[in-house]
């Protein structure tokens, strides 16, 4: 039960820190620091990124839990299924994995050039993602270590 309550905690200090980082969002494209008719949202932006990194790191070992995704879900308000995510890791897995590292530098320092407090709020929602599906997986696997490392290494 303590580990419940500690990702249900941390899934909560999640959305808060999301709300944070979509207003610093919202903020720099108020403040003409991102172009959103080029770019589009720069919050749609830096979600894509994130939630990218997170789904490759879910189906990286391709063994994905019912408690990884419903804390995927719950997370990013997501609705996937177990057999949903199979799916995904059958037909992209190794895509997923390659693009979500350097997809996730990408975003820093394209988040950076316009807001360095977005970049770091996505970097600190990065890492603290990567701690919520590491602590909802039954078991980590090296692989998904390894991937954890890389992301937050592509994010600094």
């Amino acid at each position: 039960m303590e580990k419940h309550d500690n990702l249900d905690s941390l899934t909560e200090e999640f959305r808060k820190r999301y709300d944070g980082m979509a207003q610093l969002c919202a903020d720099a494209e108020r403040a003409g620091r991102w172009n959103t008719e080029e770019d589009g949202s720069m919050e749609g932006y830096a979600f894509a990124a994130l939630s990218g990194a997170i789904l490759s790191l879910i189906v990286s070992d391709g063994n994905v839990g019912e408690r990884e995704t419903d804390y995927l879900n719950r997370t990013f308000g997501f609705d996937y299924t177990v057999d949903d995510l199979l799916s995904l890791y059958r037909f992209s897995a190794r895509d997923l994995r390659e693009n979500a590292v350097s997809n996730v530098g990408d975003a820093v320092r394209t988040l950076r050039a316009s807001d360095e407090k977005a970049a770091e709020a996505f970097r600190a929602l990065l890492t603290l993602a990567c701690r919520i599906i590491a602590e909802s997986d039954d078991g980590l696997l090296e692989e998904e270590s390894d991937l954890i490392r890389q992301l937050t290494g592509a994010a600094e």
